[in-house]
């Protein structure tokens, strides 16, 4: 395979997962009620579109085709296509999430808010498209799915490239994932929404040895 084919395959599908989580933040926040809940989807988002941003800009800085990387619909709002250019000064890094990094409404928003209001009621019923077909623990259990699927994403994309910086860069993204996934699961265990099963009493361990007849 030639050199950086397959760093250019792999980040591809990182910038894909990113993208995909920014656009179904901006779902997110236009249903949320706690505010405590918002300020954690505002913090993130914005800090994996700016990773995003870096991303493409390692990319391009490397030589790598980014036309075809889908853009999150918060950078192609006005744009009329996926041509948005991104600064050559911001730092090519990723940065390490922290809960003070970004100011609470500094989110990018699409211009979306409202949306579900103004629609026509009847193409809102036949499309499932009510706001109150979501709650907030449904929108907690989605940002954390998107966090443990990123994370697992960029592991195996820094494992998968040879090259230091972008390895690097990788990491620091995948370590910034576990890093929300955690501050979502806290804000959710203080809510009582993520419960964990009970150690078994009497927990039964076979050896390998055994024959067990398969299940049916």
């Amino acid at each position: 395979m030639k050199t950086g084919t397959r760093e250019a395959m792999v980040l591809s599908e990182v910038l894909r997962t990113n993208a995909c989580m920014v656009d179904h933040y901006n779902l997110y926040l236009n249903t949320c009620q706690d505010q405590q809940l918002r300020s954690i989807l505002e913090r993130q988002q914005r800090h994996t579109l700016d990773s995003f941003q870096r991303m493409v800009q390692m990319m391009q800085s490397h030589g790598m085709d980014t036309s075809r990387i889908p853009i999150p619909t918060a950078l192609t709002m006005g744009t009329g296509s996926q041509s948005t250019q991104f600064s050559t000064g911001a730092q090519m890094t990723a940065q390490p999430y922290g809960t003070g990094q970004y100011a609470s409404g500094s989110m990018y928003t699409t211009g979306t808010t409202g949306m579900a209001a103004s629609m026509n009621p009847q193409m809102a019923g036949q499309t499932g498209m009510q706001t109150s077909a979501i709650n907030d623990k449904m929108i907690a259990e989605g940002a954390l799915l998107f966090h443990k699927c990123s994370a697992d994403t960029n592991t195996r994309a820094a494992l998968e490239s040879s090259e230091p910086h972008l390895r690097n860069a990788l990491t620091n993204m995948a370590r910034n994932c576990i890093e929300m996934s955690y501050e979502v699961y806290n804000y959710m265990t203080q809510r009582g929404w993520y419960q964990l099963p009970e150690t078994p009493q009497n927990f039964i361990s076979h050896s390998a040895t055994q024959q067990h007849s398969p299940p049916q």
